[in-house]
């Protein structure tokens, strides 16, 4: 008699658990506020080989953001509206796959009436000073500055770290590009906080954007 030999059955593999959060390789929150337009634009970038987007709404200060698919790869989320000032923080929020709230946030210290401090107002020989109301720049912040003479020549002083108390210095090596006469100063206060946690990224920057400031520059 012959037995037959019956192959052995091996149990079908277990499926891979279903992931509770969502996996991205950056996120990239941005608020810009540009003050004499009264505008607020903010955005929220996923970088991920998924094109299907979060399941729900994603927000920043509770306002539903606008789904815009990427010509790279990710997906974001825009928001533009008139506001009457800048908020003081701004949060970023969506719901994970588990039910869980993901936020993320970045906030602005006040600064306010940015002026020049120095008398006669911008010398191309000395400088000048500018001055405003609140805390002094921290390591996160940022300041660009961009002048523009009576003979439209243009230029700018980008400034990173921290600032000695609620002053910034224009130097007169800077200064002295400058025709004398009139000038127009506009101004971006910033700040960027980078992230990274199990080798995911996330990128958060806000940057206020000024009302111009007329001066005056002499020799």
């Amino acid at each position: 008699m012959i037995w037959a030999t019956m192959p052995a059955c091996n149990p079908a593999p277990e499926p891979s658990p279903e992931p509770t959060l969502y996996v991205f390789s950056k996120v990239n929150c941005y608020v810009r506020y540009i003050e004499h337009k009264k505008e607020l634009q903010a955005e929220m970038t996923f970088r991920s080989d998924s094109t299907r987007g979060i399941q729900g709404a994603v927000k920043v200060n509770d306002e539903v953001m606008t789904f815009k698919m990427l010509p790279t790869v990710g997906f974001q989320y825009r928001l533009i509206k008139t506001m009457p000032k800048l908020d003081s923080i701004y949060v970023f929020q969506y719901t994970e796959k588990d039910g869980s709230t993901a936020k993320m946030s970045i906030g602005l210290d006040k600064f306010e009436n940015l002026r020049i401090a120095s008398k006669g107002g911008i010398s191309q020989k000395a400088g000048g000073l500018l001055e405003w109301d609140g805390v002094p720049l921290t390591k996160e912040d940022g300041l660009v500055l961009i002048l523009t003479d009576a003979e439209g020549n243009t230029f700018s002083i980008n400034h990173a770290g921290v600032s000695k108390g609620n002053q910034f210095e224009i130097l007169g090596e800077h200064a002295n590009r400058l025709a004398v006469g009139k000038a127009t100063l506009n101004a971006t206060r910033k700040r960027t906080i980078l992230q990274e946690e199990n080798g995911n990224i996330k990128l958060l920057t806000l940057e206020y954007y000024l009302k111009p400031i007329e001066l005056q520059v002499s020799k």
